[in-house]
C-alpha cells in the first residue's frame, strides 16, 4: 500500500559550471511540508573543476545516489534539477547559508541549508545502516533462477535460497506490496524479503522471490496491471516450484506483503495445493474502505483536524474510479472538497486506472472464506497503512465463518507497516530506523511455518 506515498530521492549530480568554492561542502536542513511535518535533506557539492560532484540525501527515507543535473554552480549561487522526481532546488549563498526555494509537483518550499557538522556526518551514516541486511558468504545455497509466466508472454527473474543438508525442502514463494517492487522489496534503504528469505532458509524453509513484471530484471508491463493480473505471477512463481526436485510439492506456501495479502489469497482461493498463506499488513476490509481507513489515519497522524472529511472524500473518489469517471470529473470533484490541484492531479494519476479499480473493488469477504489452508494474519499495531483494528477485526469476523480450523491472528505490539519497531507509524519514520523487520515477528512466522510443513 505504499503506491500514495510521495518520496524525495537522492541524486548524483555532475556540475557544469565554473569553481564554487565557497558553496562546496555538505549542507542540511529541513524542508517544512505542512505545519507540524518536516524532512531532513542534506546536499553535498565536492569534486573538483570540472567534474563536480552533487548528491542530495533525504535520509528519513532512505534515499541516497539518483542522478540528477547541475544548471548552474557558482561562488554564491546553485541551481539543481532532479528530473526523475520533478523536482529542483535553487539558492543563493547568504552569511554562510545556502538560502532559497525547493519545487516539486508544482509546490514550493522555502528550504536554508547549513554546513553539516561532523556530527551530523556521523548521524547520517548510522541513519543509513541496515544491520540485518545478511552478506555472503551464506550458510545457504543462494540460485538466480528465472520461469516464465503461466501465459509464456514473458519471465520472471528471481533468487532461490535453498537451506543446507538434504531436501527435497518446503518452500515459501514471497508476494510484494503495491507498486513495482524488485525481490527483495526494496524501500528506504530496507530490504525486508532479503531480511525474511534468509530467515526462512536458515530455519529449514526453502524462499522463491522475485522482481515484479516489468520491474527491474523481469520481463513483462508493470503499468496497466491489475490485482487479477499479479495474482497470476504468483501462480507462474508456484508452477515453477513445483517443477524443483529440491522442494516438496505439497509443501509450497505463499507469503504476501500489504498489497500481496490480496494477490496471495486470490491465488491460493484457487488452488487448494497452496500448503499455507501468510499475510503481512494483509486486507480484511475492502479496497475501498482500507484506503479511505488510510488516508484518514495518515492525516490525523499528522495532526490534521478533517481526517472525517477526508475518509468521505475519499470513498467518494474510489466510487468515481470504479465507476470509470473521467479523470477530469474526478479531479474536479477533488478541488471542490478542498483539495489542491497538483495533489488532486496525484491522485489521479497513480489511482484512477484499471489497478486503482481492481484495489477499490478488492473483497476480502469473498476470497477469505475460500482458504482452507493453514492461514496465519500478523498487522503492526503502529500500522497507518493496514490498520490492525479494523483489518484483524475483519478478519477475526470472516474466518469465523469460513469453515477453516487453522486460523492464526495476531497484532504486534509497537510495529509499523514495515514490521519495524515504531514510534508514530508515520512513513517518514522508515527510513529512519535501522531495522529492517522486527525479530518477534521473524520468529513467530518460521515457527509458525515449522509447525505446519516441517519434517
Amino acid at each position: 500500500m505504499l503506491k500514495w506515498i510521495t518520496g524525495l530521492v537522492a541524486g548524483l549530480l555532475l556540475a557544469n559550471s565554473s569553481a564554487a568554492m565557497d558553496t562546496a561542502g555538505d549542507w542540511h536542513g529541513e524542508l517544512n511540508i505542512q505545519p507540524g511535518v518536516s524532512l531532513p535533506l542534506v546536499l553535498h557539492i565536492g569534486g573538483s573543476e570540472p567534474d563536480w560532484q552533487v548528491s542530495l540525501d533525504s535520509p528519513n527515507q532512505g534515499a541516497f545516489g539518483i542522478p540528477g543535473r547541475a544548471e548552474k554552480i557558482t561562488d554564491t549561487r546553485i541551481k539543481v534539477k532532479f528530473a526523475a522526481i520533478g523536482a529542483a532546488y535553487e539558492a543563493a549563498l547568504e552569511n554562510g547559508e545556502l538560502v532559497g526555494t525547493f519545487t516539486q509537483s508544482g509546490k514550493s518550499f522555502a528550504l536554508t541549508l547549513a554546513r553539516q557538522s561532523e556530527e551530523g556526518k556521523e548521524k547520517a551514516k548510522q541513519a543509513a545502516a541496515r544491520p540485518q541486511h545478511p552478506e555472503a558468504p551464506f550458510p545457504y545455497t543462494v540460485e538466480e533462477v528465472s520461469f516464465p509466466h503461466t501465459s509464456g508472454a514473458f519471465e520472471f527473474a528471481a533468487t532461490l535460497t535453498l537451506p543446507n543438508g538434504k531436501g527435497p525442502f518446503p518452500a515459501a514463494i514471497l508476494v510484494s506490496g503495491s507498486g513495482p517492487q524488485d525481490r527483495d522489496e526494496s524501500l528506504m534503504g530496507h530490504k525486508p524479503f532479503l531480511v525474511i528469505a534468509d530467515h526462512l532458509t536458515k530455519a529449514g524453509v526453502a524462499v522463491l522471490r522475485f522482481d515484479d513484471r516489468g520491474t527491474a530484471q523481469s520481463g513483462g508491463t508493470f503499468a496497466g496491471s491489475t490485482i487479477d493480473d499479479f495474482s497470476t505471477d504468483v501462480e507462474s512463481a508456484f508452477q515453477y516450484l513445483l517443477t524443483r526436485d529440491e522442494i516438496v510439492p505439497q509443501k509450497i506456501g505463499l507469503i504476501g506483503h500489504s498489497e500481496g495479502g490480496m494477490t496471495a489469497p486470490l491465488f491460493a482461493a484457487r488452488q487448494p495445493q497452496v500448503a499455507f498463506v501468510v499475510l503481512l499488513a494483509g486486507l480484511g476490509v475492502d479496497g475501498t474502505t482500507l484506503w479511505a481507513e488510510q488516508q484518514r489515519d495518515m492525516a490525523e497522524a499528522y495532526g490534521l483536524p478533517n481526517g472525517e472529511s477526508i475518509y468521505q472524500a475519499m470513498r467518494v473518489f474510489a466510487g468515481q474510479v470504479i465507476a470509470g469517471d473521467s479523470p477530469q470529473a474526478i479531479e474536479q470533484n477533488l478541488l471542490s472538497k478542498g483539495y489542491d490541484k497538483a495533489t488532486a492531479q496525484q491522485y489521479v494519476k497513480a489511482v484512477a486506472n484499471d489497478w486503482g479499480r481492481s484495489f477499490f473493488t478488492y473483497q476480502p469477504k469473498q476470497v477469505l472464506p475460500k482458504l482452507t489452508m493453514p492461514v496465519l494474519a500478523l498487522n503492526g499495531e503502529k500500522d497507518l497503512q493496514v490498520a490492525a483494528v479494523s483489518n484483524i477485526g475483519s478478519m477475526k469476523a470472516i474466518f469465523a465463518n469460513s469453515g477453516n480450523q487453522d486460523v492464526t491472528l495476531k497484532t504486534l505490539p509497537d510495529l509499523n507497516h514495515l514490521f519495524q519497531p515504531a514510534e508514530s507509524g508515520l512513513p517518514d519514520e522508515y527510513g529512519r530506523i535501522n531495522q529492517t523487520f522486527a525479530p518477534q515477528a521473524l520468529a513467530i512466522i518460521s515457527e509458525w511455518i515449522q509447525q505446519r510443513v516441517g519434517d
